[in-house]
């Protein structure tokens, strides 16, 4: 969703500018010369890189010394993407000290360039992620204000305003943190303080980080990758003050606790304070498209590549065996474990209903699959005895670390299954393990979810090894051509049927996806797939449902998908294809093997590699129901990378 990113760069005479920079890893080499860095260039890079979370409007706020010697804040903003502010910057400043930028999400107001972040008035500029639910209770508490937007952000900034009436810098940012209620992430600069930036934070993520330029904040490590070498992640509640190189936690665990009698200022050259922080290691990912049109398609041509990755690094083919240490499970004491909760939202969620019935098979463990936005509303039994496993791709999704805090607080061990290296999930968690798919732009989710079914399978299998039940038949023979199978599956011959499935499918309202047991759930990520791309029309139903209500929506108007592979459900699911074609509907179905039958009753059939593991064959149905989405979308010309009011991380229940 929103993303912050912001800098305040050392004075030119104390810039580190040698060869003896302590930097940590191959980004020490990547850093720019600080002679030559640039905050207007340095911000507008930063937010290209945070487009891949979602948004809809953007801009930049940048600080400058007039003639006279007094400072500055000047703002360019704009509704639509972050080439749109491009031909604005040469109304900033070229020369800056301090400077943030965002790019927003609609929640308070439309997107619009006066809604569009960074906010500014009397000389204070903010830039708000996350949502502050009392803004009105805020607003009823000001004098009478000339709003200039419709957002909770500009709130936020009154507020300031008023509290700093009577009150230090200091005391007002401690005073609104106590005010805020909900969710919340602030940078703010002050023109009469050019060497400071305050920020704070709850709930929504921030982090800290210094180079040998300067300090910077971000909502998103990628976004300061490169020019940060070392990292402070900022945890909920903390309120502190930002400069070239230090960090000063005004409220926070840091301040008040962890330092204890040390002052609360962590320094960046202090090698006393080097423990407070994290080392950014590993190359920086490309966020190239290289050949391809759509990083959709881009991603989904990594699967293979990707699925291999995840094979050689968990598993030892010639030995048969998985190997422990690898899927994060040794940090976890699977002595004590009785039940397994999994959670997650959107595709994590149906791959961990996958994931539920690898684990579930021969009745070993009892699992409970839950949506993340609901997990903690109910009455869920938790216990020491229950293992929670957390499936997120970017690790910030704010109702995932909801469940996570909930279930670490009742006792439970989480074990996490994350794509973003130094995300909350993986820093809150028991235990976690980096999937490995790398970054994922495009907001609907590919080869993250194929990932995480594969991660929760190997998990599975392990457990039950473990517990002395046999690992599911067939699991390495399917193992070691999984890649080769995916790679069969985007093959140019069927990448050509689906291309017509999608011409077809453009052309619909509304389109029904069907399938049973672990395919109920491949159905489920296809129909999501579809809405989100397409915004047309898509459900899904166990197929053994229609007849207790969605076949009433069946026609000749209808056009279904089926996922019927030719397993122990193939039977059922024959009959239930026989019922909608007796309605007139038109099927196109995702199937292994040839049968003359089934190619009589359906429109279209796309035959896929037969693997004996019913859930590693999901992952090839998976692929075919990913590309129907893409060619349609393509077809009906919508921005497939980035689709209307969604995001690729959530941070805002």
């Amino acid at each position: 969703m929103c993303g912050i990113v912001g800098f305040i760069r050392m004075p030119d005479e104390d810039v580190v500018d040698d060869d003896t920079s302590d930097s940590v890893g191959p980004h020490a080499q990547e850093e720019p010369d600080s002679s030559e860095f640039c905050g207007k260039s340095f911000l507008f890079s930063a937010l290209q890189k945070l487009t891949y979370r979602g948004y809809d409007s953007c801009g930049m706020a940048l600080m400058y010394e007039t003639s006279s010697g007094q400072h500055k804040i000047a703002v360019q903003k704009s509704a639509g993407k972050v080439h749109r502010l491009s031909p604005l910057l040469d109304f900033l400043p070229g020369d800056s000290h301090v400077g943030i930028a965002h790019t927003r999400w609609a929640t308070h107001g439309p997107p619009t360039s006066m809604n569009a972040h960074p906010h500014r008035h009397r000389g204070i500029a903010l830039v708000h992620n996350g949502i502050v639910e009392n803004s009105h209770v805020l607003r009823d508490q000001l004098d009478h204000r000339t709003y200039l937007s419709d957002t909770d952000s500009e709130v936020v900034l009154w507020t300031i305003h008023h509290y700093l009436k009577e009150s230090s810098w200091e005391e007002a940012m401690m005073r609104l943190a106590e005010s805020c209620e909900g969710s919340y992430t602030m940078a703010i600069m002050d023109q009469t303080q050019p060497d400071k930036m305050f920020v704070t934070k709850y709930g929504s993520p921030l982090v800290v980080g210094f180079g040998d330029v300067g300090g910077f904040c971000a909502s998103d490590v990628s976004a300061i990758d490169g020019v940060a070498h070392r990292l402070l992640f900022l945890e909920d509640g903390d309120v502190g003050v930002l400069r070239s190189s230090s960090f000063e936690f005004l409220v926070g665990d840091r301040g008040q606790k962890q330092l204890k009698n040390k002052t609360q200022k962590i320094s960046s050259d202090d090698p006393a304070d080097q423990s407070f922080f994290t080392a950014i290691s590993g190359a920086s990912e490309s966020y190239d498209k290289g050949e391809y049109p759509h990083y959709m398609l881009k991603e989904i041509t990594e699967q293979p590549r990707v699925l291999a990755g995840i094979i050689d690094r968990c598993v030892d083919l010639d030995q048969q065996r998985i190997r422990e240490d690898e899927l994060g499970l040794t940090k976890i004491d699977l002595n004590r474990v009785r039940e397994v909760h999994f959670i997650g939202c959107g595709s994590a969620y149906y791959a961990s209903l996958i994931g539920s019935l690898a684990m579930e098979a021969y009745g070993v463990l009892p699992c409970r699959v839950s949506q993340a936005s609901e997990y903690r509303y109910g009455s869920v039994v938790i216990t020491p005895y229950t293992l929670v496993i957390a499936v997120s791709q970017s690790g910030e999704t704010a109702d995932t670390l909801g469940c996570v805090r909930h279930a670490l607080s009742r006792g439970a061990q989480v074990l996490s299954i994350c794509n973003v290296r130094y995300s909350s999930l993986c820093r809150i968690s028991t235990a976690s393990v980096l999937m490995g798919a790398q970054t994922e732009v495009a907001v609907a989710s590919t080869k993250a979810f194929t990932a995480q079914v594969l991660w929760l399978f190997l998990m599975a299998c392990h457990i039950h090894s473990r517990r002395r039940f046999p690992a599911l038949s067939g699991l390495f023979g399917d193992l070691s051509c999984l890649s080769q199978a995916v790679q069969h599956v985007l093959s140019p011959e069927i990448k050509q049927i689906i291309q017509h499935w999608g011409q077809q499918i453009s052309t619909q309202k509304s389109c029904l996806f069907i399938g049973r047991h672990v395919n109920a759930a491949v159905a489920f990520e296809g129909a999501l797939k579809l809405k989100e791309i397409t915004y047309i029309h898509a459900e899904a139903y166990p197929a053994g449902e229609l007849k207790h209500g969605p076949l009433a929506l069946v026609d000749s108007h209808m056009m279904m998908m089926a996922i019927a592979p030719q397993d122990h459900h193939y039977p059922k699911m024959l009959s239930n294809i026989e019922e909608v074609c007796a309605r007139g509907a038109r099927v196109f179905l995702v199937t292994t093997g040839e049968d003359l039958k089934l190619r009589s009753l359906c429109h279209e059939v796309i035959s896929v590699p037969d693997l004996i593991s019913p859930y590693l064959q999901s992952i090839l149905c998976t692929v075919v129901l990913q590309l129907v989405a893409y060619y349609s979308a393509v077809n009906l010309g919508y921005d497939v990378d980035q689709p209307r009011n969604l995001a690729k991380s959530v941070t805002v229940e």
